[in-house]
């Protein structure tokens, strides 16, 4: 368990951490709401062709890649000959485990975002949502972050 001054001092990096999604999330929505903007809606019954049909199955992958592949960094243990270093280790290791999070997800959401411009079908909507979804759910609160440092540490 982390003190309280050990949890004030991991503040600058989570608020960082935070900071990095933040943007990631917004530039994300904005990208989406332009395409939203520019595309004809009036082909969205269209048919489902190879290209939105490829786009999902990409966008599948990367984002249970962006949940499930981290994960097997979660097992490692911090290292340090001091509680400091072992503290700073952990957080370095969570820091990269939730940016390959987000960058996973995003690419799956950018790459769909793509599709949607070339062929607006339902199926690349549905992924597009999803993967916004998946950021929020996915987002670097402090308390996941302290308690993921603190399994690093034990």
């Amino acid at each position: 368990m982390l003190s309280e001054e050990q949890t004030t001092r991991l503040r600058p990096q989570i608020i960082s951490l935070q900071s990095i999604a933040g943007a990631m999330i917004v530039a994300s929505t904005l990208a989406a709401s332009v395409i939203a903007m520019i595309a004809n809606w009036d082909e969205i019954g269209d048919p489902l062709s190879m290209l939105p049909l490829i786009g999902a199955v990409f966008g599948l992958l990367m984002i249970g890649s962006g949940i499930v592949f981290p994960l097997v960094f979660a097992g490692e243990f911090a290292t340090g000959e001091s509680e400091e270093k072992q503290i700073k280790s952990a957080v370095h290791s969570v820091s990269v485990e939730y940016l390959v999070r987000f960058s996973l997800v995003e690419a799956a959401l950018f790459t769909n975002l793509l599709v949607l411009m070339l062929d607006l079908h339902t199926v690349t909507l549905g992924i597009v949502g999803f993967a916004m979804v998946t950021f929020l759910f996915l987002f670097p609160f402090q308390s996941k972050f302290v308690s993921s440092v603190e399994k690093r540490i034990q």
